[in-house]
């Protein structure tokens, strides 16, 4: 498929490098592959990427506006997943804080695609995760260094046209030293830096930049790029088990650091039960009256609702998966578990006010194998509540019924190829209703 778009777009003539880790390309790649685009020739690559892909066995399954335009794309029949991320600048907050003007008049030809300069690649190394995080990552630092002491003349000016000739000359020298800590130290100069000259020299291209970055994360928050999905079932189904199988058969898409595993609801108020261990007796106390009830539910309700918009909304609109065990579909199945008793009319109307998930999987497996897992309820009780999950999730349209009596790999793959095929469904949708008539 890497193959296919990178002829596909030398035919086309788009100008393009990959930026950093394109040892092994076309042929494989471990990471997502960062590539510079021509900023006028962004969607024309978008188009003929999307159109070389399909026929060879690929669906663009996510879309997401990061600073760069980010493809997710996954094999129709293999699950394969790719990753291209389409940088027109490299920017911070709004900011440019490497000018590539010259990158593309300078790169260097390897067949299907072109590289950076030597002096370009080090530069962009250097200060592509360092202005963000105030770190420079570790991998990178013996090419830095290399390309600092035998291309300074050459990184100079690059550095000084966006931090000043002063702060580029340390900076040189201190990475051609491989001075990493004494370069650190100097993250917050260099970002005041980066402000200060780009607002006092190009106001006008900048506030538009900035603009610009705001309506792209207005867009986000809008029409969230992440997946919240919940699994739920009986105890003993492997809700837990599951949760980190299926976060690593996402990570292509929605990476770990973005995402957030939730145990049944995101707590505003309340405090988490993680870490206090396993629930082994969720029916040892009583149920509390009618009044108590439903002064306790209504508070539950309030977190859910709060939780949602403050714990996973903000996460979504990242671009994470949020993965929440149980969530509200408990009050109709097991209200005991929470000492409550509510009329399932109120425990209806309040889950038609509530925010919800994109999927919902319930994890079946026989009486016997759950019962085989976990004994903490009677068996009359475990019986019951799988019929109960069962009949709920059937009523919902983004629910799904997984066996959770094959393999974890396997339940985990099932998931994944859900959530793919959701995703997938989602994307092609908002972008018809974004390009009527491009589909």
């Amino acid at each position: 498929m890497v193959v296919a778009v990178f002829s596909a777009w030398q035919k086309a003539g788009i100008n393009f490098l990959v930026l950093r880790n394109y040892e092994n390309l076309p042929h494989r790649t471990s990471n997502d592959i960062d590539v510079l685009i021509a900023p006028a020739q962004l969607r024309q690559a978008e188009r003929v990427l999307l159109a070389a892909a399909g026929p060879a066995g690929y669906r663009l399954h996510n879309r997401a506006e990061f600073v760069p335009l980010a493809l997710y794309l996954s094999g129709k029949n293999s699950g394969t997943q790719v990753h291209f991320d389409l940088f027109t600048a490299l920017k911070w907050r709004g900011f440019e804080f490497l000018s590539c003007r010259e990158f593309l008049r300078l790169k260097v030809s390897r067949e299907l695609f072109s590289v950076p300069h030597p002096a370009h690649e080090a530069a962009a190394n250097l200060l592509a995760s360092f202005i963000y995080t105030g770190r420079v990552k570790e991998k990178y630092r013996p090419g830095i260094a290399a390309a600092f002491r035998a291309q300074g003349g050459t990184v100079l000016p690059l550095l000084a046209g966006t931090y000043g000739r002063k702060r580029a000359q340390q900076l040189v020298e201190l990475g051609a030293r491989e001075k990493w800590e004494a370069i650190e130290r100097e993250i917050g100069s260099l970002r005041r830096a980066l402000i200060l000259r780009q607002l006092l020299r190009r106001p006008g291209r900048t506030l538009g930049s900035l603009l610009a970055d705001g309506a792209r994360l207005s867009r986000r928050f809008v029409r969230p790029t992440g997946l919240a999905i919940v699994l739920c079932g009986p105890d003993g189904c492997g809700k837990s088990t599951l949760v980190a199988r299926v976060c690593e058969r996402l990570g292509g898409t929605f990476p770990p650091q973005r995402g957030r595993h939730i145990h049944w609801k995101p707590r505003v108020f309340s405090r988490s039960r993680e870490g206090g261990g396993p629930v082994t007796d969720p029916h040892g106390s009583g149920r509390r009256n009618p009044v108590v009830s439903l002064a306790y539910f209504a508070f539950h309700w309030l977190e859910f609702f709060l939780g949602w918009l403050l714990r996973v909304r903000p996460v979504l609109s990242k671009g994470g998966l949020v993965v929440i065990e149980r969530f509200y579909y408990d009050f109709f199945v097991d209200q005991q578990r929470y000492r409550l008793r509510v009329p399932r009319f109120m425990v209806r109307g309040g889950y038609v006010l509530l925010p919800k998930p994109d999927l919902v999987f319930l994890l079946d497996a026989p009486v016997a194998e759950l019962r085989r897992r976990k004994q903490e309820v009677p068996l009359e009780e475990t019986a019951r509540q799988r019929g109960a999950y069962v009949d709920l999730v059937k009523t919902l349209r983004n629910g799904f019924v997984i066996d959770a009596s094959q393999p974890p790999e396997m339940a985990a793959a099932d998931i994944e190829a859900a959530a793919l095929d959701f995703l997938a469904v989602r994307t092609a949708g908002r972008r018809s209703a974004a390009n009527p008539g491009s589909e």
